[in-house]
């Protein structure tokens, strides 16, 4: 589980768009992640393809994860997800469903989440059998959003500032926490980002924070594998395009972690001024 959490914390983020379009704005993005084992030699680890569609009032979001090599080995991550819901009138975005199917090796688990006026109805198979220590109740499941609508808050974020703000709270289907971002500072554009067109970057750190649907553990192992915050790179796609997250990275208990934006698509646009 501490290492399956540890690579999902890292790529809540890693999918996002600048603001809402009057056409669909469609965006499709491929990551690569790399794991550096006692900080040697790397070694590629997960594929990550992320598509999102949103639109006035709505919005859609997709991400598939599927782990290779060492991280195979220890503790497969093969995650196939998706999330609906609306956009309030305060401009927020606010989950419908949220559905995944998670393949670690042993079985296949398939929950379905539900945000329904004053209750968040879970289904999962096979069942939970224990929510965790405490479980989350249903309050806090209220105030949370699954972790694919991230995409979505990032989506219609103004600029890097409203990026970076928090703590934001996930819930999805059993375990609820929070992502604390830190201030907003300046990152250097590479070469490989200004390929994919991007045109301008920022940075801030994010750290993850278990808070309710989770084994108990001593306040020191409740990192879910991470060592250190996740750095993230953010950057825009052109001068009136969405912005997309680059590159994520932290450190792990079994080394260095990397995830970098290796492709992406966009179609649509935002509205204009």
């Amino acid at each position: 589980m501490t290492l399956r959490s540890a690579f999902i914390a890292l790529l809540a983020l890693a999918f996002c768009g600048a603001a809402l379009a009057q056409a669909p704005l469609k965006t499709s993005m491929d990551y690569d992640g790399t794991l550096y084992p006692l900080n040697l030699l790397p070694v590629k680890v997960l594929v990550v393809h992320a598509t999102g569609r949103q639109e006035p009032g709505g919005y859609t979001a997709d991400v598939s994860m599927k782990s290779y090599g060492i991280l195979r080995a220890l503790k497969r991550v093969d995650i196939d997800a998706t999330t609906e819901g609306r956009v309030g009138q305060d401009g927020q975005p606010i989950p419908a469903t949220f559905t995944y199917i998670h393949h670690d090796g042993k079985r296949v688990r398939r929950v379905h989440v539900n945000w329904a006026p004053g209750d968040v109805q879970v289904e999962s198979s096979p069942p939970y059998y224990d929510l965790g220590h405490p479980a989350a109740t249903r309050a806090q499941k209220l105030a949370a959003v699954d972790p694919l609508t991230q995409f979505v808050r990032v989506a219609i974020a103004a600029n890097p500032q409203a990026i970076c703000r928090g703590p934001d709270r996930f819930f999805d289907g059993k375990q609820l926490y929070n992502l604390e971002f830190g201030r907003v500072e300046g990152a250097p554009l590479t070469d490989q980002e200004r390929k994919l067109g991007i045109i301008t970057v920022a940075q801030c750190t994010v750290r993850y924070v278990e808070v309710a649907g989770f084994k108990p553990k001593p306040p020191d192992q409740r990192t879910q594998g991470l060592t250190s915050p996740i750095t993230m790179v953010f950057g825009q796609v052109g001068v009136d395009g969405p912005w997309v997250i680059v590159n994520l990275h932290a450190s792990t208990v079994i080394g260095f972690a990397n995830i970098v934006l290796r492709s992406i698509d966009v179609s649509g646009g935002r509205p204009k001024a």
